[in-house]
């Protein structure tokens, strides 16, 4: 093989080289990137705490009514799980505690049924869990929400003490929880800080219906003498308490405007 063979096979192989190298490049730059799978916010947290403005029977001072709750506006908060599945649409799981302070004429007011004691001072403290669709959805920086839930409230006021009848003093009472079905409906709106996190302003109405059904049965409380007029002579009789019977049922409303904050992961 002679030297012009050998210097034209070199410059053959330099110039396919430098081709497919070329060709290479343009391949490469043409293919675009994969996008990045963006990453599904199918779960919140939610918490925001407001206030609790008392409406209906809830806040009524009647004691010819027998589901006046006495209770004057108050606070509450709130804390949310949400699950969301397809098309912004969803299940929320609610715990909110609520307090309501008692009226200031309950100071002075003395239930039907109690012998002694008033009332008030006190408050209303009542628990709600709940559940139920929600709906969540971000138009750029804006969040929208809104849920209908049921579930159950427990409430512990003195609105549900009974007195026992089985203390002749009349002093002794004995404390009842309240417990019954429960509702809450909120709309929410407001401004996305990040692709986790969101503020917003929220609009509810929140309610109950607590109730407590409570029986003494005639119970043995001790021996009374008594004098019979024709022998003249003393004897004893047994004392036996009558039966009693309560049935309390209260009616919880209030709107709940309040302020907080949505976290999705």
């Amino acid at each position: 093989m002679t030297m012009k063979t050998v210097t034209l096979l070199l410059s053959f192989l330099c110039f396919f080289s430098l081709v497919s190298a070329q060709t290479s490049t343009d391949t490469t730059a043409t293919v675009p990137p994969k996008p990045e799978k963006a990453k599904n916010r199918n779960m919140g947290l939610e918490i925001s705490a407001g206030y609790a403005m008392v409406m209906g029977d809830y806040k009524a001072i009647d004691k010819q009514n027998n589901k006046a709750g006495y209770a004057t506006n108050g606070w509450q908060l709130q804390l949310t799980f949400d699950w969301m599945g397809k098309k912004d649409f969803g299940m929320a799981f609610q715990y909110t505690y609520q307090h309501n302070p008692l009226d200031d004429s309950t100071a002075s007011l003395v239930p039907n049924g109690w012998s002694t004691g008033t009332l008030g001072p006190g408050s209303w403290s009542n628990h709600y869990l709940m559940l139920g669709p929600v709906y969540m959805k971000r138009i750029k920086r804006l969040h929208l929400d809104g849920k209908i839930l049921i579930g159950a409230i427990v409430s512990s006021t003195d609105n549900f003490t009974t007195q026992n009848p089985y203390d002749t003093t009349g002093i002794k009472k004995d404390v009842n929880l309240g417990v019954g079905f429960a509702y809450g409906i909120s709309f929410g709106v407001g401004f996305a800080v990040s692709s986790h996190l969101a503020l917003k302003l929220n609009f509810g109405l929140l309610g109950g219906w607590p109730g407590k059904n409570r029986s003494y049965p005639s119970q043995y409380l001790g021996t009374e003498q008594v004098y019979d007029p024709l022998t003249g002579l003393n004897y004893y009789v047994p004392i036996y308490s009558a039966p009693v019977e309560y049935e309390i049922k209260k009616v919880v409303t209030t709107f709940n405007p309040s302020f907080g904050l949505v976290y999705r992961f």
